[in-house]
């Protein structure tokens, strides 16, 4: 029987943080508290915000480092910088390192000798080079080259981590999907749904808007954007300046009962991201039985077209045409029916099971190396005794 292993996972993020509560946080805590149900003790340090406390959820132990003011940026700042103490201070068999915005790599093997792997939950620190100028690619470049494990997300995330990292041992896991998504039932569609971080230059909800209005006089179906994030106020400008306020409806941050009648009264939902490591929530859409209206991007290279209308990046023409398809009845309908069928291939229990393997793997890896040194080392001993002995 294995051992029963402790397990760290450094996600800046957390469920219950009202400035994030993203994608990976909700990933995290659905792998963390299967692993646990499996009998291994899981911690999870995450960034501080207001009102954050120590607790254990499910069975997850979740800790805050940091600081907990009410702005997102200084808190991601205050994390990345308290990560070194913190890690050093970590005793687990294994620590899983979500990658952090902006820099990718918290460089967290520096600080511990336990085994971390990488889950490249934000991967793109040449964009954020880009939008801030500052050099924050060169750090994930260099970063990247002292890691040993990875779990990719997809063979695109695989493949840029080996242009990075040649040596780099992988194993490609693609998020899961929780059960009660399937069993969501779908009522009459009444909008397009987004749903989502307020990000717009990684959303794309300004290429959404644009090509909304485009297809706007032959759409039956009004556009619901939900969600939250810094970009909020820029997201109401740009509606109004469009003239779509009657046609776009803004209803907040979306989670249980109400994410759930959202999804129910949706056609389709409108997934118009520039940049993607994966999409949680495309995934739970497409469970819903809803199509997804995509750019055809590396990051969802997972999606085919029996579920997903793929346009060409990043033409808001092309993104129009596709948002005109949900007024096709026959269409809609048979790329609901395969929308399940492709989710049905992503479980968490399967996730969980492909990590809990790599885990025992990684660790019989580092014993060996452990053990051949020390073999080595008492093999040169025992030659120089010989050597005295003959003197």
């Amino acid at each position: 029987m294995k051992n029963k292993l402790q397990i760290v996972f450094l996600d800046f993020d957390d469920i219950r943080n009202p400035l994030l509560g993203a994608g990976q946080a909700s990933a995290t805590y659905q792998i963390a508290k299967r692993l646990v149900k499996k009998g291994h003790k899981v911690t999870v340090l995450s960034s501080r915000f207001p009102g954050s406390k120590d607790r254990t959820q499910d069975g997850i132990r979740y800790t805050h480092i940091g600081l907990g003011t009410n702005n997102i940026k200084v808190n991601n700042a205050a994390y990345i910088l308290s990560v070194p103490l913190a890690v050093s201070k970590v005793k687990a068999d294994i620590v899983v390192e979500c990658f952090t915005a902006p820099i990718s790599t918290l460089l967290s093997p520096l600080f511990t000798k336990i085994p971390v792997v990488i889950v490249p939950a934000s991967f793109e620190a040449e964009r954020f080079s880009k939008l801030y100028h500052l050099p924050f690619h060169l750090i994930e470049k260099y970063g990247a080259r002292i890691y040993k494990y990875h779990l990719p997300l997809s063979e695109f995330t695989d493949e840029k981590m080996k242009k990075l990292n040649k040596n780099i041992i992988a194993k490609i896991v693609p998020e899961g999907v929780s059960e009660e998504f399937f069993a969501i039932k779908k009522k009459k569609a009444k909008h397009i749904l987004f749903l989502g971080r307020f990000d717009m230059g990684q959303k794309g909800i300004d290429l959404l808007l644009q090509a909304y209005k485009k297809a706007a006089k032959t759409l039956s179906y009004p556009l619901v954007i939900a969600g939250h994030g810094p970009d909020e106020q820029k997201i109401k400008a740009l509606i109004t300046k469009l003239g779509l306020d009657e046609q776009v409806a803004m209803v907040g941050s979306a989670y249980g009962e109400v994410k759930e009648r959202l999804l129910s009264e949706s056609i389709a939902v409108a997934l118009p991201s520039r940049h993607e490591t994966f999409s949680c929530f495309g995934l739970e859409a497409l469970a819903s039985g809803l199509p997804l209206l995509v750019f055809r991007i590396p990051g969802l290279s997972w999606l085919n077209d029996a579920c997903a209308v793929q346009a060409k990046p990043f033409s808001v023409e092309q993104y129009a045409k596709a948002l005109r398809t949900v007024e096709s009845a026959g269409k809609m309908r048979l790329m609901s029916k395969n929308a399940r069928l492709h989710a049905g291939n992503f479980t968490w229990d399967s996730v969980v099971a492909e990590y809990e393997s790599f885990f025992y793997e990684i660790l019989a890896r580092e014993d060996s190396q452990l053990r051949i040194p020390a073999f080595k080392s008492r093999v040169v001993i025992r030659a120089i005794e010989r050597s005295s002995y003959a003197k």
